[in-house]
């Protein structure tokens, strides 16, 4: 075979070797928008039995339910659990936010192994939530980090130690904000999802109207 044969048999192996590469690549971590919103909720290893059992009734559904009133879509929930490098993650940190930023690719790569072990599509409408039993950092009495979530997008940690951190962290992931958190009158005073949790207030498991609009908006803008 002639050097210029040699030559082009190299380039059309090397053409084909890169298409058959991008193709794979395409096939495998997709965006599929038309996929239903989808929770993700991981067990930390450290929450205990007793508490996983009501964690759906007294933590995610005041979420979804005040989410799909607002924005008409629905919201499917899949618990994990005993699933490492995810379920046992070290959260607990002084420094929140470079330890959110580890748990962020982690939660990439928990996307992808669902997605290629033909569980379920990638979508960017996917939520991985991590529930934890403590606070990041501090406490509940004397103050720190219950919980995190990126503004807007996929992946949140919130601790069980009030009933409104899971719907905030969540909130935060679809657009609502601090600012438009509101204390309501019903009898007594309760707060919104977004406003910071007082001892001697009740939980409204609302948004607030801004709020509710700020979640529409984002919502319908993924469509």
């Amino acid at each position: 075979m002639s050097i210029a044969l040699r030559l082009f048999a190299l380039i059309v192996t090397l053409i084909l070797s890169i298409s058959a590469n991008a193709l794979n690549k395409q096939s495998g971590l997709t965006d599929n928008i038309e996929d239903p919103f989808r929770l993700f909720v991981l067990f930390h290893d450290d929450v205990p039995e007793s508490k996983r059992s009501t964690v759906y009734v007294e933590h995610i559904r005041p979420f979804t339910a005040e989410f799909e009133k607002i924005t008409g879509r629905q919201i499917s929930v899949v618990f994990d659990r005993s699933r490492p490098p995810y379920t046992n993650f070290n959260y607990k940190a002084e420094d929140h936010k470079a330890m959110f930023e580890r748990w962020k690719k982690l939660t990439w790569t928990y996307r992808a192994e669902r997605h290629d072990s033909n569980e379920f599509l990638f979508s960017r409408n996917d939520r991985i939530l991590l529930i934890t039993n403590d606070f990041i950092n501090g406490s509940p009495l004397f103050g720190g980090t219950g919980g995190i979530a990126t503004q807007p997008g996929n992946s949140a940690i919130a601790s069980l130690d009030y009933k409104q951190i899971v719907g905030h962290e969540l909130g935060h992931s679809f657009n609502a904000i601090h600012e438009d958190g509101e204390v309501l009158y019903n009898g007594w005073w309760c707060e919104t999802f977004m406003f910071e949790p007082l001892p001697f207030r009740s939980n409204c498991y609302v948004f607030s109207e801004a709020n509710k609009k700020h979640i529409k908006a984002y919502v319908d803008s993924q469509s």
